[in-house]
Parts: C-alpha cells; structure tokens; sequence
C-alpha cells in the first residue's frame, strides 16, 4: 500500500517484529537492566526494566525497525518524544528518555506503574459511583492537558488507563498520539487502523479524515459506558441508567460525547468534566445502583428512547428482563450447585431405574455426565479467576466460534443451557507461573472437551510445557509473543500428540534450526505457523 493511500495519509513502515529477550535488550540498551517482557502490541513491545545511573524502575517500549525514510522518521520521533516528554501531568505516563539501539529501533523510556489497568479492574471488583467518579475525572484531566499541548491520544481505552495502589489513575500509552501540526506523523504501520474498534470515533475510520481531540471525546465516553455497565455499546444500545440504575444524567453525558459529527459532541474535555462533577455530586444516594451482566438483558429495536434531536447515536429500550440468578466467579460451591441443576434441567440425565442413568446427548455437543459438567464449571471458574476467557458449544450452537460475543469473561455469561468448553484464552493476562500452567492443564483434563488453547506471552520455564501432554484433546495451540520456543521445548510439544496447529512468532529456535524441520519430523501432522 502506498504511504499516501494509508488511513490518516501518514502511517509508518513498520518491519514484521519478533519482540526480542531480556537478556538481547541488556546488550541493545546497556543503560537498563531488563527484568521482564510486559506486552506486545501493533506498536512494538513493552518491558520492565531498572535504570541503572537512577536505580529506579521503569518501562521502556520498543518499536519496531523502519522500513524506509528511516532519517526522517528518526528526526520526527525525536520531535514527537521531546513533545510527550513535556507533558508532565499527575496522571499522565511520564516519558523518561528516548533513543535508538545499534540495531536502528527507536525506544521510549517511561515511568513504570505499578498497579492494574481499568479493563482488569472493572473485570475483578467493578468500582462505585464515588470511585468511577474519581477515574473519570482524573482521565479527562489528563486529556484535557494533553489537548492544551497539541496532544491528541487516540487510543482511549479502559486497558490503557492505569491505577496505581493508591487509586492514582495514570493515563498511558500515548503510541498512536497526533501530534498537532503539519508534519505531525502516525506511529503505526502500513493499512493498520488509528486506535481500537470498540472506541474509535466514526472520523477516524474515514478514509483521509481529519482528526482532532474530539476524537478522544468520543472515546471516553464509549469508557464511561463501559465502566458503568460493563459492556462497550454496539450497534443500538442501551441507556446506561436503565443497565445500571445510575442517574439519567450519565444517558445524555454520553449520547453527547458519542455523536458521530464532532461539531456536536463537547468540544472540550473540561465542559464533560464540569457536567460529570455536577451529575456525581449526589452519587452516593444511587441505591439503585448495579453492574448487570448480559444474560440479564434481551433488547428489543420496537419503543426508541428520545434523546436530544441533534443526537446521532442510537439507543433502544430494553425488553422485559427474566429474572436471572448472577453467579460470582469466586464461589466454587455456587458454580458446581448451578452446573448440577443446568444438568438436571438441561434433561442430560435421565434416570431409569435405581442407581442407574443414562445421557440424552446435545446436537453437535460432546455427550457428558453430571461429573464432567462439573468439570466444565470447574474449568470455567479458574479461567475467569485468572483473567482468562473461554468459547463454549451448546446443543442451539454447535460450531466453534471465537470472537466478539462469542468470547466469555464472566460466570454470569455462561449459557443458561448445557455448554462444553472448546477453547481456552489468556491473552489479556498471560500465564506466568508453572503451577497456574499444571492447574489449566489438570482442569482441562478433567473437562475432556478443550481443543484450542490461546497461551500468549506466556513464560513459565520450559519443563512445565509437559504438563500439556496428557490433554488428548489437544488440537490448536498459540504460543505467539512467548520466550519459550526453545531447542528444549521441542520434545515436550512433540509429547502432545494430538496437535493439528501450533502458532508461534518465529519458526526459528535459538540453534538457528527451523521448528517446521525439527518438530515437523516428530509431529509430521502438525502445521506450524510462523512469521517468518
């Protein structure tokens, strides 16, 4: 694609990236130690390390090398990081240094948070009214003294706002920031889109279109949605006060923030914060306040609520709510006492006779006893516990799908009917520690039903792959952006025999032999697939 085609008209050339080891980093960057690979993202990846001369910690994001116009784009990211380093705010990211290794990949220093992201906060212990204020306020401070300098973030999103131990939000990732000006650049590679689906403002996705601060305008209020209900809204959607019982005041903040024209959201950050400060001033008294899940809701497209008549979002009223029991993913007892009766209900047992049973098997769903539904809600329940997600078949859905709704995160979002686990996610948390791999591993065995398991970024040590070897099951497995294709790992992955696909980032091991010739040898039914 031509550099003047691509969306924005000034993306970046970015080479393919395999995001190197910590002990490589030492070596590229010797003013840091390298502690830990963090994440990588289309922009490159991030890692803890410690800065040597200051002995303080810090996070330094490496991009990947430049395809072509390596001068001038080194010359305008120099530019651009001298620019972010001046936003020196409370609750921005502050970035430390910048500069460029040996082998000619430009790298930001920042402030190291230590803490949690929004999106895992909202997923593990959603805040109240009077926290959600604290947030929200503190973001928009943040963007607001951004967009006083020229600063546009284009990337707001729950997984980008940090909290430190103290509440202390800290807005981060300014990677795909606009730097206002003529020669402002896009740090993002060729035909990539400018930010996230689920937050992107409608200009952004416009072919040339102009794009300014009230693209993160937009943002933030597709987040404020978010942190009052739960869910992003898609397509025509529901007035947060009616999914969260909060005031009706927050429906009006955010069909504004949301209009589709810029010309009619707010056109600055501090007139929203003035309006969220007055609407949160009684926000203790919410009584009614809630966090509904999506199995409470059916939503119907017949009675439209009215909103503004300058507005061009849509919103609909919800249908007649059935009373659903929300189940907390914390409560193994609760999970296995709900599985009993989905079985019992669901007609998977039928008993004939004293002692004896036999199984009604689900359409397209592998047949299963009320142990092995256990079993399911086992599995499901450490998933969630550890911030992972799952895709499930039930006998109204038989095929495997992935994505989108399909995805689930919480207990309360499991199928009211009979449902089996097919595939296994962590991609928002990457498993870290062998003893997390041996319980996923043992809860899928016991399930018997997951073909697909999603472990990237993971990096227990290499022994522990053994533990995958039992899962007979086995047939997908994505070790992409993890450190543990080694020569080792090889007879380990071979061990799990009923492995069809195995995703890496670099079919190459650390002896320089390819995995396609040493693991296709083993596992001669095995595709590898690689990005080299």
């Amino acid at each position: 694609m031509d550099e003047a085609n691509d969306p924005g008209g000034d993306a970046v050339h970015f080479a393919p990236f395999i995001p190197p080891s910590t002990e490589e980093l030492d070596e590229l960057i010797p003013g840091y130690k390298f502690l830990q690979f963090i994440e990588r993202g289309g922009m490159g990846a991030v890692y803890k390390a410690v800065q040597k001369s200051l002995n303080r910690p810090v996070a330094v994001k490496l991009l990947p090398q430049v395809h072509r116009d390596k001068e001038s784009f080194a010359e305008r990211f120099r530019r651009e990081a001298q620019a972010l380093a001046l936003l020196n705010h409370p609750h921005i990211v502050a970035v430390h240094d910048f500069g460029e290794t040996a082998e000619g990949q430009m790298y930001y220093v920042m402030e190291y948070v230590d803490g949690m992201d929004l999106q895992h906060l909202l997923r593990r212990d959603p805040p109240e009214p009077k926290q959600m204020l604290k947030i929200i306020t503190q973001v928009c401070e943040a963007l607001q003294f951004a967009h006083e300098h020229g600063i546009v973030h284009r990337d707001i999103k729950p997984a980008n706002i940090l909290i430190d131990a103290r509440g202390n939000v800290k807005v981060a990732d300014f990677g795909l920031a606009k730097i206002a000006g003529p020669k402002s650049v896009n740090y993002t590679a060729t035909g990539m889109m400018i930010g996230t689906p689920d937050y992107i403002a409608p200009e952004a996705l416009e072919h040339g279109g102009e794009i300014d601060h009230r693209a993160d305008i937009y943002s933030l209020g597709v987040m404020i949605y978010e942190i009052f209900t739960g869910h992003v809204p898609k397509g025509v959607w529901e007035p947060p006060s009616i999914r969260s019982g909060a005031d009706k005041g927050i429906d009006a903040i955010v069909s504004k923030a949301m209009q589709n024209n810029p010309e009619k959201r707010y056109q600055h950050v501090g007139e929203m914060t003035q309006v969220l400060e007055k609407l949160f001033k009684n926000s203790d008294n919410w009584k009614n306040f809630r966090r509904p899940q999506k199995s409470e809701l059916k939503f119907t497209a017949a009675s439209p609520v009215r909103i503004p008549s300058n507005a061009d979002t849509i919103l609909v009223k919800p249908g007649v709510r059935p009373r659903h029991r929300l189940i907390g993913a914390g409560s193994a007892v609760m999970l296995i006492a709900v599985a009993a009766a989905v079985v019992w209900k669901g007609g998977w047992l039928n008993a004939k006779g004293s002692g004896s049973s036999t199984i009604q098997a689900a359409q397209g769903v592998p047949q299963a006893v009320p142990a092995a539904a256990a079993a399911q809600m086992k599995l499901a329940e450490w998933v969630f516990e550890h911030d992972g997600f799952l895709n499930v078949k039930t006998a109204g859905r038989s095929e495997e799908q992935m994505g989108g709704e399909a995805d689930i995160w919480h207990a309360a979002d499991l199928p009211q009917e009979p449902f089996t686990i097919w595939r296994v996610s962590f991609t928002e948390a990457p498993i870290k520690v062998a003893e997390d791999l041996e319980a996923l591993a043992k809860h899928a065995l016991e399930a018997r039903t997951v073909s697909n398991l999603c472990l990237r970024g993971m990096e227990v040590p290499v022994p522990a792959l053994a533990y995958l070897a039992p899962l007979t099951t086995l047939k997908s497995l994505d070790l992409s952006s993890s450190p543990l294709l080694t020569d080792e790992a090889v007879e380990h992955l071979a061990a799990c025999k009923s492995l069809r696909t195995l995703r890496v980032s670099s079919t190459r091991l650390p002896s320089g032999a390819l995995l396609t010739d040493k693991l296709g040898r083993l596992l001669p039914t095995c595709k590898i697939m690689g990005d080299e």
